[in-house]
């Protein structure tokens, strides 16, 4: 005859067993959870002031400026726009082309041209150009340094890249392949090695 106690006992335990797996489960999960908030915040925090987003301030002295350029040209008042939008925080400097200023600005290359000559004369922007694009650097000094008679430009900038001005749509490009990469706290497995089973923290259960 079963005893029926001890059958409620086996029972017992064997819920315990399952709400102990589970709780194990919630709390990899919670864990999971709080290391990924915590890397999205400090990628937030590290890339607070890089283009896209971020902030720029401007004084009472530039406003005025900005109306001034903005009744005396149009155009350049709009390019000035684009350029600040997209300039580098930190060292106030875009690399673009005029094609691409054309196409965001629904404008000829000439107008683009004829803008940037004003920006450039009027104090706006320095332009240094690289091959057949150009740099603008927004109310900053270039920093040149090297040899009499070649002298080169080292600055960060924002580099703004168009569909018009590539061979193919952005909807054509391909998937690059993936490679495997070993990170410094991990080693090559050989093929022949025994691995231990996962730990139950290493599993992804989201």
């Amino acid at each position: 005859m079963p005893n029926w106690g001890e059958i409620d006992m086996s029972d017992d335990k064997k819920k315990v067993q399952t709400l102990q797996e589970q709780l194990s489960q919630t709390r990899a999960l919670l864990s999971h959870t709080v290391d990924t908030l915590q890397e999205e915040r400090r990628l937030a925090e590290a890339t607070k002031n890089k283009v896209p987003g971020g902030f720029y301030m401007m004084s009472r002295a530039a406003e005025k400026n900005l109306r001034a350029l903005q009744r005396a040209n149009k155009n350049a008042s709009l390019m000035f726009s684009v350029i600040r939008e997209h300039m580098q925080i930190g060292t106030n400097a875009v690399t673009i082309s005029n094609e691409a200023l054309s196409q965001i600005l629904g404008v000829h290359k000439r107008t683009v041209i004829r803008a940037t000559k004003f920006l450039k004369d009027h104090n706006y922007v320095q332009v240094v150009k690289v091959g057949t694009t150009n740099t603008y650097v927004v109310n900053e000094q270039v920093a040149f340094a090297g040899s009499a008679g070649q002298r080169k430009a080292v600055f960060g900038t924002t580099l703004v890249a168009h569909e018009c001005e590539q061979e193919e749509g952005w909807d054509q490009v391909k998937k690059l392949k993936a490679i495997p990469v070993i990170y410094e706290d991990e080693r090559v497995i050989l093929g022949d090695e025994v691995l231990p089973p996962p730990d139950q923290t290493d599993l992804d259960l989201t």
